[in-house]
């Protein structure tokens, strides 16, 4: 006797092209774009930060990663403030 079919019943995400239970609102998953269009890829930006991190941790022996991250998040968004073109 076949067992109960678990087979997802969910449709293709419009926002994001992947196969996964309806979401509301935005798909966390959807790709963010600027005002002309371009997409938005951070996955360079936080691969170096994420290398950086890990050796400044392990360098200076950090031991409250909550401070060091909010440190680290307060004195980026002030350069990027800042940053001008």
């Amino acid at each position: 006797m076949p067992g109960p079919d678990l087979s997802p019943s969910f449709g293709r995400c419009e926002q994001c092209g992947f196969t996964h239970p309806p979401v509301t609102g935005k798909c966390p998953m959807a790709k963010e774009k600027t005002s002309s269009g371009q997409e938005l890829d951070l996955n360079p930006l936080l691969t170096q930060l994420r290398t950086i991190a890990i050796s400044q941790i392990k360098t200076k022996n950090i031991k409250d990663l909550k401070k060091f991250f909010s440190y680290i998040i307060v004195e980026m968004t002030k350069l990027m403030e800042n940053y001008k073109e």
